[in-house]
């Protein structure tokens, strides 16, 4: 924990009564800026802890919430990575969103995606467009990500098995990955699924088919953080959506030898032996910076 930085872990309550969970890092000294951010899939909130501590060092408030039927905000008689009602799901993004503006009244506010959840990001900034002052998408998931086969097989299994389960740890997850450090932590971690049904993968394609309609609609400040290691249609869709952003301000910023996890800034907190803490501040300082000027 950075010192001074406090992380508090607490549930909102959603308009339907569910709990939803959320950790915020609070701001150290005066804070004129909120960030709310959304983890990638089968992951949860503490994707952000080194960015939320940093940030929060910094004087930026930062919240960042476990999706339902995720993590901390699994859904009552379901497994973890299913969820009863995708449009309940994206709803609460907005109710969060609110929660925020309402803690911190005089602040501006961000939303951070990473992963998969810059397709939220897109998403809620398109379709809320003054309920944001700017928006952050770290290595953006793409439909093009997702195996063909997958795409094709959503279809048919969301109209006669809607919540089996697909585990993408057999179906996706290359022999590289499993056997590294990074696939070990995350395979380890007690809240990170690698199971989602297919009616939850039903609702990830429509956003996803609809992220760059959706990139087309926003006129906020927008940053997209790339590592140049990470896979090549990861890196191509975020060069789509930067094209496809209606916003002139607007930039990318690529790491070098970074890959989908940022030098471990995006592993749960823990690290890796492969970096040191200066390549994690490299993201974290991009991050600040840019906040700071927007």
């Amino acid at each position: 924990m950075v010192a001074g930085v406090k992380e508090i872990q607490e549930y909102f309550k959603m308009t339907d009564d569910f709990d939803l969970f959320c950790r915020y890092w609070k701001a150290v000294g005066e804070s004129k800026k909120s960030v709310v951010c959304i983890h990638g899939i089968g992951g949860h909130s503490e994707d952000f802890r080194v960015m939320g501590q940093d940030l929060a060092e910094d004087g930026i408030e930062v919240y960042a919430l476990d999706l339902r039927g995720f993590a901390n905000s699994k859904e009552a008689d379901l497994p973890r990575g299913d969820t009863s009602n995708f449009s309940r799901h994206l709803q609460d993004v907005d109710e969060v969103v609110d929660f925020v503006r309402k803690r911190h009244p005089k602040n501006k506010v961000y939303m951070f995606g990473y992963s998969l959840g810059v397709l939220y990001t897109l998403w809620y900034s398109a379709n809320h467009p003054d309920s944001l002052d700017g928006i952050i998408l770290a290595a953006p998931y793409w439909v093009g990500f997702m195996p063909r086969k997958l795409r094709i097989k959503i279809p048919f299994m969301l109209l006669f098995a809607p919540k089996t389960l697909y585990d993408s740890f057999k179906g996706d997850w290359s022999s590289s990955f499993k056997e590294s450090e990074e696939g070990k932590i995350i395979l380890q971690d007690p809240l990170y699924t690698t199971k989602r049904s297919w009616r939850y993968l039903s609702g990830v394609k429509r956003m996803s088919d609809k992220a760059l309609q959706n990139a087309s609609q926003i006129e906020k400040p927008t940053l997209i953080i790339l590592g140049d290691k990470d896979d090549i249609r990861i890196r191509n869709g975020a060069k789509q959506v930067l094209e496809k952003l209606a916003t002139k301000n607007k930039s990318i910023q690529t790491f070098p030898d970074a890959g989908h996890l940022f030098y471990d800034a995006f592993l749960f907190g823990k690290t890796t032996a492969k970096y040191d803490p200066a390549k994690r501040k490299q993201v974290t300082s991009v991050v600040r910076n840019w906040l700071n000027t927007h």
